[in-house]
């Protein structure tokens, strides 16, 4: 009888020991899953920087980003941390530029929803007040033929002042123009002239051939880099309207 008494105890503290080591091992599991430190990334753009953020965090953890608008055309509409679970960061009430979340347990990448305000001027550059914004399509007849540029749709863009480090000769410069909605004005539709006096730009035309056009509206981003200061650019933005011929 003792001896069955004995083993019936050295059982039931061998089951309370396999208890407490599966307990102990649960919790130190939850405890290095709880400080496993997750990372945080987030790619700039040509209109818009990272100016700060969390590079790292455990699960639970405030983390935020700082996002820095590049021109005053752009405006910064919804930032996501991991998208594709429609995760959106909550912008700061003190600062306009901070957007904060609360660390998941899992890596984060940042995703930044933008768009362009159409603006007059930006830096060393402005809009022609005699721009036209509204145009209509090119309908070739029989006896006509399209012959660009006369038949181009076009919109200058003036050298306003003298871009930095430039020294009155802007003769270094890169410029690009897209449409927003290309059904309406394709990016093939799109050419850029420098106006020169000599070497030195003095303005910008955009083309826009009338044959490839359809009707609607979009926005045109009209960007150029002075090749005079690494970093210094201008952007230009305006709505466009086609209408049929």
């Amino acid at each position: 009888m003792k001896k069955l008494m004995r083993i019936t105890v050295c059982a039931v503290v061998a089951f309370l020991g396999i208890l407490c080591l599966t307990a102990c091992g649960q919790k130190k599991a939850q405890e290095t899953q709880d400080n496993i430190s997750y990372t945080v990334t987030a790619n700039e753009s040509d209109f818009y920087n990272i100016n700060a953020k969390t590079t790292r965090a455990t699960a639970g953890m405030n983390a935020f980003v700082e996002i820095l608008p590049q021109f005053e055309a752009v405006k910064i509409d919804k930032v996501y941390y991991n998208e594709a679970e429609q995760k959106e960061c909550t912008k700061s009430t003190t600062d306009d530029n901070r957007y904060e979340f609360v660390m998941p347990n899992e890596n984060v990448t940042i995703t930044v929803k933008y768009s362009f305000v159409d603006n007059e001027e930006d830096n060393f550059l402005g809009w022609d007040t005699a721009n036209d914004n509204t145009f209509s399509i090119f309908v070739e007849s029989a006896d006509d033929s399209y012959y660009a540029p006369l038949d181009d749709g076009t919109l200058t863009a003036n050298v306003i002042k003298n871009p930095s480090q430039s020294g009155g000769y802007f003769s270094s410069h890169t410029e690009t123009v897209f449409s927003l909605d290309e059904t309406v004005i394709p990016n093939e539709a799109l050419d850029i002239m420098a106006v020169k006096n000599g070497s030195v730009a003095t303005a910008f035309v955009i083309h826009i051939n009338r044959t490839l056009i359809h009707e609607g509206e979009t926005q045109l981003i009209f960007k150029v880099n002075n090749g005079h200061k690494f970093g210094d650019a201008s952007l230009l933005v305006c709505t466009i309207r086609v209408d049929n011929a």
